[in-house]
């Protein structure tokens, strides 16, 4: 691979989309509002139906385009596309997305289409993206193929996370809980199928691109299992977490795989032991890879296992130690002095102890003041703090003023756990995006992001296999 392959999907300076339409509800008018509202550069509508789309002149095939695009889109029944790939070679272009369906999903027919479709474009050393995906969005460069509409498709700020998702689907509904809990993006590549660009490819991409920090893989199955394992090593050799949710992890849900992007799923112990030998976190939900991202995003990862806990309710910091010691974190045994300057900070009634019980009439001050000495201690290498918010002496924006020159300080991770109803919800989400602090609803969800995050850190400071 050579890494100007890929980069031309990130980065193009022109595009071009074969199927562009202004018809509400299609998917060529979809990928041309996107791209005409925040890429740069030039746009080349093409579709034999119109003169113009969005006040661009349209070109009746790619043959007419006025120059070789760095990149093209294509959105046209499957049939039609060896047809498109061979006008676009015999004009130069290089790098494509296919963005249809209709391939080896669908059965032998469509797998032989697939063939085609790849041979063609070998030929003359174009790169493929897809087919039967998604498309490709880079928060930096603004490039946006994706199809679904502006109005019901958040996408995240610039950051440091690239996610790549073999479901398109899927990579869609992250995006949109991505940019809701704030974490900012490098790249996100919807790939499908893989008939060309394959996802060891972009892993390998991904882990010397400057921009990527952490890499997040939503997969169904590879190809070629030593070469995607020899990613993760290179990512991790690199310093950057790869978390893999695997799909296709029961008999049904690989059935599922098959027929959805034409997986080869393999078997998914086989898969998950050799990522983690690799170094990658598996995660094993939706909900536990975006807590992980968010950890990873906003802290790191915690550089020990040392816990302590403050909470305003003294069952919640019981269940706290009890998760915290069953996932092999360890409840931190505070320093004399930290419970010498927590007895000086907290009422006599309070437990400067481990976990630290600020008491159900705690205001936020009492928060401040006892987060602040506990961080200090050398024995925590992260804070669970547990806001029971039914109490009417805590006040959520208050809470958010005074955490946040701490927040500005730590150098360690702190996360939130809030539970409860709407209310806290609520509460706890303007929290989270105020602080930049992970919300969690329970201590259990909380310590096992915590456990999992230091686990890479210990393997990649060590140069360790997991276990």
């Amino acid at each position: 691979m050579e890494r100007a392959d890929l980069e031309r999907f990130f980065n193009p300076r022109s595009i071009a989309v074969i199927g562009a339409s202004e018809k509400p509800g299609t998917v060529g008018r979809a990928i041309m509002m996107n791209l005409l509202e925040a890429f740069g550069g030039e746009v080349y509508p093409v579709n034999l139906k119109y003169e113009t789309v969005f006040g661009l002149k349209c070109y009746r095939s790619a043959r007419e385009l006025p120059k070789a695009p760095d990149l093209a889109v294509i959105a046209v029944p499957a049939a039609s596309t060896p047809r498109v790939v061979e006008e676009l070679c015999e004009l130069g272009v290089k790098s494509a997305i296919v963005i249809s369906s209709g391939f080896r999903e669908v059965g032998e027919e469509g797998a032989r289409l697939e063939r085609e479709l790849v041979e063609r474009a070998r030929a003359c050393g174009m790169r493929i993206v897809g087919p039967n995906c998604l498309g490709v969005y880079d928060a930096w460069s603004r490039v946006n193929t994706i199809f679904n509409p502006g109005d019901r498709q958040a996408l995240p700020d610039p950051g440091s996370v690239a996610f790549i998702s073999q479901s398109g689907a899927l990579g869609a509904a992250l995006l949109d809980w991505l940019a809701e809990a704030g974490i900012g993006m490098s790249k996100f590549v919807s790939y499908g199928n893989a008939s060309d660009v394959k996802e060891w490819e972009l892993v390998e991409y991904l882990a010397y691109d400057n921009r990527t920090g952490i890499i997040a893989i939503y997969v169904e199955g590879v190809e070629d299992g030593r070469r995607f394992v020899d990613g993760l090593r290179k990512a991790r050799t690199a310093g950057k977490p790869v978390v893999i949710l695997k799909g296709g992890r029961t008999l049904s849900g690989t059935r599922a795989a098959t027929s959805h992007t034409g997986a080869l799923a393999g078997s998914p112990e086989v898969f998950l032991s050799a990522a983690r030998q690799a170094g990658a976190i598996a995660v094993e939900n939706v909900g536990e890879l975006v807590n992980v991202l968010k950890l990873l995003e906003w802290f790191g990862p915690p550089r020990g296992r040392g816990l302590a806990v403050v909470t305003n309710g003294g069952g919640a910091g019981v269940l706290a130690a009890d998760a915290a010691e069953a996932e092999g974190l360890r409840v931190a045994a505070l320093s004399e002095e930290t419970v010498k300057r927590l007895r000086e900070v907290l009422p006599p009634a309070a437990s400067p102890y481990n976990p630290v019980d600020v008491l159900g009439d705690a205001p936020p001050e009492r928060y401040r003041e006892a987060i602040d000495v506990v961080l200090g201690d050398g024995g925590v290498h992260s804070v669970m703090v547990i806001t029971l918010m039914q109490s009417p002496a805590f006040d959520p924006p208050r809470f958010v003023e005074l955490l946040r020159d701490v927040r500005a300080r730590a150098q360690k991770p702190i996360v939130l756990v809030a539970p409860g109803g709407e209310y806290t919800v609520r509460h706890a989400k303007a929290m989270e995006r105020g602080l930049r602090i992970p919300y969690f609803r329970s201590p259990e969800e909380a310590v096992r992001a915590l456990r999992l995050t230091v686990e890479w850190f210990e393997r990649s400071s060590r140069g360790d296999t997991i276990r």
